[in-house]
């Protein structure tokens, strides 16, 4: 191989998941072999954004460029194996939820994220973690419901335009919300009479003291460099943005 691929790892976190999508697809389109290891909470998340055909229809090419989704994995996560073949140069998570950071910082590998750290340990592999909760970061909420607006509906027109039951009538709350149903065909905006339901609604994100101390821990670890922004992967590998 003229250039050796990277391992990139996607947890539950919502915060700058749009972002890490945003750089696997340039080091993809730059020639490199990308393997994305997504986590069963993972693929929750990227599901609810939205961004599940944006990353399978990108991360194309040859061996081993591609998908690896932890619920399509046996127990002992075998495709974690290959950082023992020399196959990748790097190991990113990004972005990196306090759940997986705590259970690296424990020596836990029972997911398939944390199982791909832990051998990338082993194998003395460069790790570069994005722990969303180190620093403040923006991040979105897929879909809220204004349910002040909503009560002033006697039905929940919008639930009844939802063809795949993302959003559900509720006799209290008027309308339920079930995320990883929605694939975002919009239609809930167009037949709800009072606005209701945004999409991608913008929050901050703060650290905590507890949360820093744990990254303090995972500073200390071998081979493991916690960087703010995915796109320092670009600036490290040399790729153009």
């Amino acid at each position: 191989m003229s250039r050796q691929a990277i391992a990139w790892g996607i947890t539950g976190a919502g915060a700058l998941l749009r972002e890490s999508v945003e750089v696997i697809s340039q080091l993809v389109k730059a020639g490199y072999r990308v393997t994305v290891f997504i986590s069963r909470a993972g693929e929750q998340v990227v599901n609810m954004y939205g961004l599940r055909k944006i990353l399978e229809s990108t991360v194309k090419g040859e061996y081993p460029t591609g998908i690896i989704y932890e619920s399509r994995e046996p127990p002992g996560f075998p495709s974690t194996g290959r950082l023992y073949l020399g196959v990748y140069k790097i190991v990113v998570v990004s972005p990196a939820t306090m759940n997986t950071i705590g259970k690296i910082v424990s020596g836990i590998a029972d997911t398939l994220v944390s199982n791909l750290v832990m051998h990338a340990i082993k194998t003395q592999k460069p790790i570069y973690i994005i722990p969303v909760d180190a620093f403040e970061t923006r991040s979105y909420i897929p879909i809220v419901v204004d349910r002040e607006k909503c009560i002033e509906c006697e039905k929940c027109y919008a639930a009844m335009s939802c063809p795949t039951g993302a959003l559900v009538e509720d006799p209290y709350y008027k309308v339920d919300v079930y995320l990883e149903k929605c694939n975002r065909c919009y239609m809930c905006l167009k037949t709800c009479p009072f606005n209701a339901i945004s999409f991608d609604v913008e929050l901050v994100v703060k650290p905590v003291p507890f949360y820093l101390d744990i990254i303090r821990k995972l500073e200390l670890i071998p081979g493991v460099r916690v960087i703010r922004d995915p796109r320092e992967i670009l600036v490290e590998l040399g790729v153009k943005q």
